[in-house]
């Protein structure tokens, strides 16, 4: 019998899993190896963001399936990250991720949830409700754009 998935805070014992599943998730869209190797810098999920973010590791019957981790400023929510295993996608495990995000954020007052996207999830990311406002400069090369987005919340 298989359990419904399950929604819990990051621990810092998580973080290995978590890099590694954010890498392996941004793998599976075809990108380069010397892309790859510029993203582990940013998709190394450390102590301190555990510390200092919110966060939400979905774990299913197989294990952790996917998290995401969301900033605060006095002026707006950022999901930081939010993945979901390869293995696991179409699940609607990505949908229960981020509508837990911005819950989480609603709850605080926050009018949106601002959100830099890769171009692969910008799809995904329309689907939510996401609109999106312009663009924003990679963090892994200079040269590329990504989408920039914001999700209204009630």
């Amino acid at each position: 019998m298989t359990s419904p998935p399950k929604i819990r805070p990051a621990t810092e014992r998580d973080c290995p899993a978590l890099t590694e599943l954010a890498l392996t998730s941004k793998a599976f869209w075809g990108y380069d190896d010397d892309f790859m190797t510029g993203c582990e810098a940013v998709l190394t999920v450390t102590p301190r963001m555990i510390a200092e973010w919110e966060s939400g590791v979905l774990e299913d019957d197989d294990g952790i399936a996917g998290f995401y981790l969301l900033s605060f400023d006095p002026e707006e929510a950022e999901l930081q990250l939010l993945y979901v295993s390869p293995l696991a996608m179409g699940k609607g495990y990505g949908r229960l991720l981020i509508r837990e995000a911005a819950e989480k954020a609603a709850r605080l007052r926050y009018p949106s949830l601002r959100i830099e996207a890769d171009p692969n999830a910008l799809g995904f990311y329309r689907k939510m409700g996401a609109k999106q406002i312009g663009w924003c400069r990679s963090e892994v090369e200079e040269t590329r754009e990504l989408p920039l987005l914001t999700l209204p919340l009630r």
